[in-house]
């Protein structure tokens, strides 16, 4: 999960993938029934939709979403078999520390304005590609002037308002 994207904050824009997501998970059902269909097997719908095209797309989509979003697909991949097949569960841990980063220009930006215009002038060394990237933020390795090494944890730009929408667009569809 490479690919540099920034987190999409707004509440029509994240209700728009998850449905993206649903038509892409219905579409890979119905190719799979038809598939089964003239191979002369029976598949459940269990099978359909948890299959590993699926999970991937939906995986792939929650690292992009961050937040509560990823953090569903967090406890999901924490499934001891009854829901998920280990296989299946073990595509979904890759969202335990594996968010889609955000793009360099937008971590020069969020850097700056934490810390100021001249954020760099106390680091020997800061490391643009993160080590380790959340549902929340991501963590960079840097090292001081005095060569004291450092891990900085920086929070996704919008993901407040993104976990806002989130919650309000579940809010809407459960009342």
């Amino acid at each position: 999960m490479d690919k540099q994207k920034s987190v999409p904050t707004s509440r029509v824009g994240r209700a728009a993938r998850f449905g993206l997501l649903a038509s892409k998970v219905a579409g890979n059902m119905l190719l799979g029934s038809a598939k089964a269909m003239a191979a002369g097997k029976n598949l459940s719908r269990r099978e359909l939709l948890l299959n590993a095209n699926n999970i991937h797309s939906v995986t792939q989509q929650l690292a992009h979403l961050r937040g509560a979003a990823m953090k569903l697909g967090q406890l999901l991949s924490m499934d001891s078999g009854e829901l998920l097949s280990p296989e299946l569960a073990a595509v979904l841990a890759r969202l335990r520390s594996d968010a889609t980063p955000m793009p360099h220009k937008q971590l020069v930006d969020t850097m700056r304005n934490a810390w100021g215009e001249r954020w760099l002038d106390n680091l020997a060394n800061f490391e643009l590609r993160p080590f380790a990237a959340a549902s929340i933020g991501q963590v960079h390795l840097a090292c001081t002037e005095s060569g004291k090494k450092l891990a900085i944890k920086v929070q996704y730009p919008g993901i407040a308002k993104g976990i806002e929408s989130d919650v309000d667009n579940l809010l809407t569809c459960c009342v």
